[in-house]
């Protein structure tokens, strides 16, 4: 109710004027007009208050009212009074979200049966500042948000994951707006394994030494198998032109390397073993699964024998009429491939080790199974070099009957120049010190 009061005494007498038409303002706190009304109807007689109605929004607060009478305008005879009774409307106000999920599949999406992720931290920052974790769904809302630039910030995931999306989004928010695209993923971190490699030559090994020489080239086409022990199937590689293969991104652990001799050149032969086992390390490229092959002539054509007898004139030679010895086990051994192999002696005390590739060999009689109460009288080892198809027959092992020992050490006497007088056609067995093989004389006259 507004009123004039002519005897300004605060009160409305009856002998006040009442104007009969006024107009209302609304004032900011510096003074200007935030909302203005139309010129009241006439008042009637009877009637001293008015009422102004508005559907205009005020922005602010409008902390002054004034009301003047419309003939004499809004500087003379007006009213200024508090607002009383006014209830400010505040702005529309907006929001930001929305969730942290495991982004399993690692694509930045929120696919639907992707989970959120509780208890992650979530910054904002810009017109109003604060955080908020996400909760048991991963959601998060940052509410009552007026209008501006917001940038909102995703704290660490999980360990040993990652994020898949920005870590930050700028949020223009408007009036009244509901933002819910600030989503942020998070992927299992993924430690590549370090892999490694298996190689790495199949080569025509000409010497059939079992090694690679310089001069030596690859085989093309031939098959390389690998798996692990006890798993089953394989993979396989083939040599290229060059005869090279190689097996790759392979991680740590034990694989069996094979050769797939079908696929090799005709008329050849391994020279190597035709398997390997190797233990590879992480990270690890192993270039020497080699496989050697012997073509042409280079077969496994050569051989050791011969002859082990009783060598009763005890000079180291098979002569004719000795008796031989049966059943007298022989061994070859391999250097290069570490491998050994036995033979025993036939009827006719020969043996025979067939189908050796060249190389270097030794060759060794067991003693123990001689006859008893024998001893050699040739060597216990040869060391014999095959070339491509050669046959030697030199490795023979002579045995005589052993004698008791007599006679006496001339050590003992000390005497220099000692000559041992021997009567008719007796043998003779000087034993020499440290170890050495011992002499056999026989019809000897004099030792000197």
């Amino acid at each position: 109710m507004v009123s004039f009061d002519d005897h300004s005494n605060k009160a409305v007498d009856q002998s006040d004027q009442v104007n009969e038409q006024w107009v209302m303002q609304l004032l900011d706190a510096q003074g200007a007009v935030v909302f203005q009304s139309g010129v009241s109807p006439d008042l009637p007689d009877d009637q001293d208050w008015l009422t102004f109605n508005s559907a205009a929004t005020l922005t602010g607060d409008a902390v002054t009212m004034r009301v003047a009478h419309a003939a004499i305008g809004t500087n003379v005879n007006s009213i200024v009074a508090s607002c009383a009774g006014f209830t400010p409307v505040p702005p529309p106000v907006g929001s930001i979200g929305d969730t942290v999920w495991l982004d399993t599949d690692g694509n930045g999406l929120l696919d639907g049966e992707e989970a959120g992720i509780a208890g992650v931290l979530v910054g904002l920052g810009g017109p109003v500042v604060g955080s908020t974790t996400t909760d048991a769904n991963g959601a998060y809302s940052f509410g009552d948000l007026p209008a501006g630039i917001y940038v909102v910030t995703v704290g660490a995931g999980p360990t040993g994951t990652e994020l898949t999306t920005v870590g930050s989004f700028t949020v223009d928010l408007t009036e009244d707006e509901d933002f819910v695209d600030a989503d942020f993923g998070f992927s299992p971190i993924i430690v590549e394994p370090e892999l490694g490699s298996i190689g790495d030559m199949v080569w025509l090994d000409a010497n059939g030494n079992g090694w690679r020489d310089g001069d030596e080239f690859g085989i093309a086409g031939v098959r390389v198998l690998l798996s692990t022990p006890g798993t089953p199937g394989a993979v396989e590689a083939v040599t290229d032109a060059t005869g090279h293969y190689l097996f790759v991104d392979l991680p740590a652990g034990a694989y069996d390397v094979t050769v797939d001799v079908t696929t090799a050149p005709t008329n050849t032969a391994l020279t190597t073993p035709g398997a390997k086992t190797v233990n590879l390390a992480a990270g690890e490229d192993y270039p020497n699964a080699d496989f050697g092959f012997a073509g042409g002539s280079v077969l496994a054509t050569a051989a050791i024998g011969d002859q082990v007898w009783m060598d009763d004139d005890l000079d180291g030679i098979f002569d004719a009429g000795e008796s031989v010895l049966a059943g007298v086990t022989l061994s070859l051994f391999d250097p290069i491939t570490g491998t050994t192999q036995t033979a025993v002696s036939g009827a006719s005390g020969q043996y025979l080790f067939a189908a050796l590739t060249p190389g270097t060999y030794e060759v060794s009689v067991v003693t123990t199974t001689a006859p008893e109460s024998t001893s050699l009288t040739t060597v216990g080892t040869y060391a014999i070099t095959l070339s491509d198809g050669e046959t030697s027959l030199i490795a023979d092992f002579g045995f005589a009957q052993a004698l008791p020992a007599t006679g006496f050490e001339t050590a003992d006497f000390g005497i220099a120049g000692l000559v041992l007088l021997l009567i008719g056609a007796a043998a003779l067995v000087l034993v020499r010190p440290g170890g050495k093989a011992p002499w056999h004389l026989v019809n000897a006259y004099e030792v000197r």
